[in-house]
């Protein structure tokens, strides 16, 4: 992909790494860092290092975009995982979070209690990556370690918005051409509890 990048764009300022992030040390200050099917590989530790890279590395009101795979859609999965969800010890809070991103604007969702940052307690079923672990999140979630590292988040966005169940979801085409027409909404908080991702947005304060 480096080789490809690199021959279809060229600009001074323009530089592609296959480096790991811990093992980096920039010599600028960024406008931005995205870290998209990254987090939900990592361990805690990990992310928290690298909300701590980010904020030391970003310019002043920087920002840091990150995509997580959603916890919440295991409420309204119906497979496997929603079993699981259904014996967790925070189904009622799950449940509570999808509601209040349902029904509030995301000035007042900021203000609810907070889902402490943590991995579910239970062993996540398979999912046709081949790890052995991989981390989903809900939105209260990553406020709250993002908010612990100082960083204000500005929007949450729903990614794979899911019309139907999975099962049915992958079956047709078209279910995929409705989701991403769907998701143009301006209510985009309301669609997070039925995607199976989303995007927070995060400015360095």
């Amino acid at each position: 992909m480096i080789v490809i990048a690199n021959k279809k764009f060229k600009r001074k300022n323009l530089e592609f790494l296959n480096k790991s992030v811990f093992d980096y040390y920039p010599n600028i200050n960024f406008d931005c860092i995205s870290a998209n099917g990254l987090i939900e590989y990592l361990s805690l530790l990990q992310i928290s290092k690298l909300l701590k890279f980010s904020y030391k590395n970003l310019i002043k009101n920087g920002f840091i975009i990150m995509g997580s795979r959603n916890r919440l859609f295991n409420l309204f999965s119906l497979n496997e995982f929603s079993k699981k969800e259904i014996r967790s010890n925070v189904f009622a809070e799950l449940y509570t979070e999808s509601i209040n991103l349902n029904t509030l604007k995301l000035k007042d969702f900021l203000k609810q209690k907070k889902l402490k940052f943590d991995e579910a307690s239970f062993k996540q079923p398979k999912t046709g990556i081949n790890v052995d672990k991989r981390h989903q999140f809900t939105p209260s979630q990553l406020i709250d370690v993002l908010e612990r590292n100082k960083f204000k988040v500005i929007e949450i966005s729903p990614i794979n918005y899911h019309p139907t169940t999975p099962k049915i979801y992958s079956s047709n085409v078209n279910y995929h051409k409705f989701s991403n027409y769907v998701t143009l909404d301006k209510n985009k908080l309301s669609l997070i509890p039925f995607s199976s991702s989303f995007m927070i947005a995060a400015k360095k304060i």
